[in-house]
């Protein structure tokens, strides 16, 4: 059974003309919470404190989960999606039906003025795009990534190209990603549109420099402990060449993730003494006081909030050149560009920061200034106002 909660009331409310009912449906079923979760949760919650009549739909993780009950408390109705049975999974191995999907959608859609689909990848959402769509619904969606290792077959991207089609809006969060989409489900996408992502820190931050990188480089990768999406493997290679033994550098892999222990015995394998596993953090202004430059060596992305906050921290990021990274990063300017995910071109960036390590403060603050040509003070405000406008034909 779905399970809904009732609104927190309000000692003011707004007139049934210009109430709206959004449904939010965020299809990830892999971790709790991460970072593809930050834009529909964020514009979710600024609808409802206007007064609108914001539904969620979500997977039940079996214990309450912080993010989801502060959307409770800001009066969202929170509606649980139950794992299926195991005689349920049995049966659908044979008789593949989006039953459940089309249930959960008529118990919880009625009436609604704007379905919000929210993906991790840019094909996670498939199943509830075609359902929202049968039921006639109008729907938008975003999906946070796309990758180059993976790509549909024909018959997956003709259905995906239907679904993104049927769409009011289609947002990405990079103009990469929308290039790639197009390429992958061979759709022009004539309705995507690159929306920013909100970050975990004040717009105005300038958290102190940690001293002279000349006696020690300090570095960061600031990101979920996931090699195959992350690339933290390559960055140990990296550092157990030989000239980077020699030198005075220190790594820290701020995060946590499926392959903590695997990168953690690796680092040991290699008997590298000057990687440190500093695991989650939530305060990212501090984190970044304590280092002079972010490195991220990512094998696919989307738009990184690492990488936004910590050039608005002022911090000079070091980054493979895929998806979005390149629509940031200015290389030798406001940071460095390693041609590809391997070892040899993230070792060419690597060095290339390396001898420039006196200049990474000014670098910072150039990056900190192009930042904020980029990103607006609230990414949250923005795209909950966009939502509204689509549900008032604008």
């Amino acid at each position: 059974m779905d399970e809904p909660t009732k609104r927190t009331p309000y000692s003011w409310k707004q007139s049934k003309r210009e109430m709206r009912k959004f449904l939010f449906i965020a299809v990830n079923d892999g971790i709790s919470w991460g970072g593809s979760e930050v834009l529909w949760s964020a514009a979710a919650e600024k609808l409802a404190r206007k007064g609108h009549d914001v539904r969620i739909s979500t997977k039940d993780w079996g214990k309450p989960v912080p993010q989801i009950e502060q959307l409770r408390s800001a009066g969202c109705q929170i509606f649980h999606r139950r794992p299926p049975s195991f005689i349920s999974r049995q049966a659908r191995k044979i008789l593949p039906l989006r039953e459940y999907a089309s249930t959960h959608i008529r118990s919880i859609a009625q009436d609604v003025d704007l379905v919000f689909i929210s993906q991790g990848a840019n094909a996670d959402g498939l199943a509830w795009m075609e359902t929202v769509q049968a039921a006639g619904l109008t729907y938008a969606l975003v999906a946070h990534g796309a990758a180059e290792q993976w790509w549909p077959t024909d018959d997956v991207a003709e259905r995906l190209a239907k679904a993104y089609s049927g769409a009011i809006r289609a947002y990405f969060v990079s103009q990469a990603n929308v290039s790639l989409s197009r390429r992958q489900f061979a759709s022009p996408l004539l309705n995507a549109q690159v929306v920013q992502n909100p970050f975990n820190v004040p717009y105005d931050t300038n958290p102190p420099w940690p001293g002279d990188p000349a006696s020690e480089l300090l570095l960061a990768c600031v990101a979920r402990l996931d090699t195959g999406h992350k690339g933290q493997d390559i960055l140990l290679e990296v550092l157990s060449l030989p000239r980077w033994r020699e030198r005075n550098v220190r790594l820290s892999f701020v995060g946590t993730g499926v392959n903590e222990r695997g990168l953690r015995h690796y680092a040991e394998q290699l008997g590298l003494k000057n990687v440190v596993f500093a695991g989650h953090a939530s305060n990212i202004e501090e984190v970044w006081s304590k280092y002079h430059a972010m490195v991220l060596t990512s094998r696919y992305e989307g738009m990184p909030l690492a990488l936004v906050e910590a050039m608005l921290c002022g911090r000079a990021p070091i980054v493979t050149d895929v998806a979005s990274h390149a629509e940031l990063v200015r290389d030798g300017l406001n940071g460095f560009l390693a041609k590809a995910p391997t070892i040899p071109f993230v070792d060419e960036a690597l060095n290339r920061a390396w001898d420039a390590r006196a200049n990474l403060r000014e670098m910072g603050k150039v990056a900190a200034r192009d930042i904020r040509k980029w990103v607006s003070r609230d990414p949250a405000e923005d795209f909950a106002n966009q939502l509204e406008g689509l549900v008032h034909g604008n």
